[in-house]
């Protein structure tokens, strides 16, 4: 009010001001000093211009959550609520015992749905109906260790175009599957089992090798290797008859052997695939009380084989762990069905990938190659080679039994 009043009273040289055009002179200054204040807001405009930084802040928080979608340390978190099936060559055996152990301790630890089936008897039309039965089903993954992989080929196509996943093993000849997983190169693989029989042969002699069937992609590519190895550096070794089928049943190799020994009197070693192979033939070797003379090879695992070894009738046997295997192929699947599939690459660590307590030995570094279709075959180095007692007992879970 006391500013009012004193431009009231200003005198300009002809006179006062009316009070109407002090008013007006009054607007004008208020006016001007509000512009005059509004100045200093400028660095709030400043303020405002630095606002792309909460961009900056989201892409931020963006990257940091595509960060935590791939491995930190290796380690994934895999998704729950799937059904995944797995159909192995044959139940009723220790080989796919282990595999059916592995397979509920999945389900366990993941939540997902998994369970594993096959066939009685080796038969790859009771595996493909088998394959149907869980299409039918609506699972979203099938995990599959084939007989024989081109008999599942049609029924696995059938799959892929519902959009279920497919998972092999044992079958680099797979060609309806998006990956194959293999424990290792098979044909080096064989190679490692002939190294044992020379060995035990004294790197000469007449021998003979089987596989559970013709059409068992790895089982032939083992005994491939092997022959390899043999032509290779043993020369003074000599393969009498090569892959003779046993069908996966450990009475017939041992019958096999009966007959090999009358027919082959010199005869000096034997190769097996199958894991009843082995001690189908040393069963046969024991008997015939020709335990340090014959030598005898092939995969096995302790909880087939022990007996055998433990007598001397088995040299070594080589294997790896199919449970192991098989929890892999499961991991595998779930990432796919996550939408992790990019992340399967030469970079990942399958075993802490996995999540399983103790890691998956011999899948921490993983080589890639072409498939027989359009997926890719995973090779992995999981080879073990058991030729001693001390080394068959560490095998042995808490309560004494083997587990392999």
């Amino acid at each position: 009010m006391y500013q009012y009043k004193c431009v009231a009273e200003m005198k300009i040289k002809g006179g006062c001001i009316r009070m109407k055009k002090v008013l007006v002179f009054l607007m004008v200054a208020l006016m001007m000093l509000s512009v005059a204040c509004a100045k200093p807001a400028a660095p709030a405009a400043d303020s405002n211009a630095a606002a792309p930084a909460e961009p900056a802040a989201t892409t931020e928080a963006a990257t940091e959550t595509t960060e935590a979608a791939a491995p930190v340390d290796g380690a994934i978190t895999l998704g729950s609520g799937y059904s995944i099936m797995t159909t192995v060559k044959l139940l009723g055996i220790g080989w796919f015992d282990r595999t059916e152990t592995m397979v509920r301790e999945f389900a366990e630890n993941t939540g997902n749905n998994t369970y594993q089936t096959g066939p009685s008897e080796v038969d790859a039309a009771a595996t493909n109906q088998l394959l149907e039965d869980a299409i039918a089903t609506g699972v979203n993954a099938i995990c599959i260790i084939p007989f024989s992989p081109s008999s599942a080929d049609s029924v696995l196509a059938k799959a892929r175009e519902q959009g279920i996943v497919v998972i092999s093993h044992e079958a680099t000849d797979q060609v309806e599957c998006d990956y194959d997983l293999e424990a290792f190169d098979n044909f080096a693989y064989g190679a490692i089992l002939m190294d044992y029989l020379a060995k035990g042969m004294g790197e000469q002699g007449e021998y003979y090798t089987t596989v559970g069937g013709l059409t068992a992609t790895s089982q032939n590519q083992w005994e491939e290797g092997g022959f390899n190895q043999q032509q290779a550096k043993y020369p003074n070794m000599t393969a009498v008859e090569r892959k003779i089928e046993t069908n996966d049943a450990q009475a017939k190799s041992k019958s096999i052997m009966a007959e090999m020994i009358n027919k082959y009197p010199e005869l000096k070693g034997f190769q097996g695939a199958t894991s009843q192979d082995a001690p189908g033939a040393a069963e046969a070797v024991s008997e015939a009380g020709l335990i340090g003379k014959i030598t005898v090879v092939g995969t096995s695992m302790p909880s087939i084989a022990s007996k055998q070894l433990e007598e001397g009738s088995l040299f070594a046997m080589a294997l790896w762990d199919p449970g192991l295997t098989v929890y892999a192929m499961q991991t595998l699947a779930v990432m796919m069905l996550d939408g992790n599939g990019a992340l399967i690459n030469e970079n990942l660590d399958l075993s802490k990938a996995s999540g399983y307590e103790g890691g998956l030995a011999g899948y921490e570094k993983l080589s890639f190659t072409d498939g027989a279709g359009d997926g890719k075959i995973i090779f992995a180095n999981a080879t073990l080679v058991i030729d001693s007692v001390e080394k068959m007992n560490e095998y042995k879970d808490a309560s004494g039994n083997f587990y392999l």
